[in-house]
C-alpha cells in the first residue's frame, strides 16, 4: 500500500522560489554604491583598464534615465541600465554586489526582463565580457550570442 501512494516530494518538486526584488530610480549619489560593484567586476576581466574612462561611463550611466538601483531584502543588492527602442530591450549594464550573486537575484532580474520584453514583442538584448562568469548565466536563460566585438558578446532572448 505504501508503494503506491506517491510521495509529496514527486508531486511536487523542490523548486527555489524567484528572489523577491524592487528597482528604484538611480541618482547622482549612487555613484558611490555602483562605481565599486562595476569595477571589482570588469576591471580582473579587461585587458589595459583606464580608470578615468571606466568611472566616465558610470557617472552616465547613473545619469541616463534608463538606470535603476536593484533592491532586495530592503537593501541595495546591484544595478541595472536598460533602454528600448522599437524593436528591442537592452540591458546595457547590470551588476550585483559580489556577496549578493549566486543567490537567485540575477536570474529572478533577468527573467523578469525576458517576460517584459515577451509582452512587448520585443528582442531582449544584453552585453557581456566572453570571460564573464555572467554570460554562462545568460546561457543557462536561453540567451544566445549573436555577435563578438573585441571582448564583448552581445546575447540575444
Amino acid at each position: 500500500m505504501r508503494a503506491a501512494l506517491a510521495s509529496r516530494r514527486t508531486l511536487w518538486p523542490p523548486v527555489p522560489m524567484p528572489i523577491a526584488f524592487e528597482l528604484r530610480p538611480a541618482a547622482k549619489a549612487d555613484l558611490a554604491f555602483c562605481w565599486p560593484i562595476y569595477r571589482d567586476a570588469l576591471q580582473p576581466l579587461t585587458a589595459n583598464w583606464n580608470e578615468a574612462e571606466h568611472q566616465r561611463l558610470v557617472e552616465k550611466a547613473i545619469s541616463h534615465a534608463g538606470t535603476s538601483i536593484l533592491c532586495s531584502d530592503k537593501a541595495d543588492k546591484g544595478w541595472v541600465e536598460v533602454s528600448e527602442n522599437n524593436g528591442s530591450v537592452e540591458v546595457k549594464q547590470f551588476f550585483v554586489l559580489a556577496d549578493a550573486r549566486n543567490n537567485g537575484l540575477g536570474t529572478s532580474f533577468l527573467n523578469w526582463m525576458k517576460e517584459r520584453a515577451d509582452r512587448k514583442r520585443k528582442d531582449l538584448l544584453l552585453n557581456v565580457p566572453a570571460n564573464s562568469p555572467a554570460k554562462g548565466l545568460c546561457e543557462r536563460l536561453g540567451f544566445k550570442p549573436i555577435t563578438t566585438a573585441g571582448n564583448t558578446v552581445t546575447m540575444r532572448y
